[in-house]
């Protein structure tokens, strides 16, 4: 079986959810799961980068995954994403520009 070259994916948690009831506590422990989730990701090298980019309510990350459909699953275990913290989620493959490939010209 030939190796999958291992791609970047960059994700956007977006749509903040204001209209769920959630209480502080409920909050705080969405959030340590959240940031649990992206120390596994992370241990397991799955997780290349992860912030909130300034100014905007949006999460992001950049993944690393062999295909577009394991990226999403990391995505769909997200407890931001299963409870609803974020509505919605964009992901896009990275065509990364590099020396190595000229940055792409």
């Amino acid at each position: 079986m030939e190796n999958q070259k291992t791609s970047k994916f960059l994700v956007f948690l977006q749509d903040a959810n204001y209209e769920a009831p959630f209480t502080p506590e409920q909050i705080a422990e969405l959030t340590k799961a959240h940031v649990d989730h992206l120390r596994d990701l992370d241990t397991k090298d799955k997780l290349f980068l992860c912030g909130i980019p300034k100014g905007t309510e949006k999460g992001m990350l950049i993944l690393n995954a062999k295909t577009y459909e394991e990226a999403e699953g990391y995505v769909l275990k997200d407890p931001f994403i299963i409870n609803k913290c974020y509505k919605t989620y964009v992901i896009h493959e990275l065509e990364e520009a590099n020396a190595g490939n000229n940055y792409l010209l």
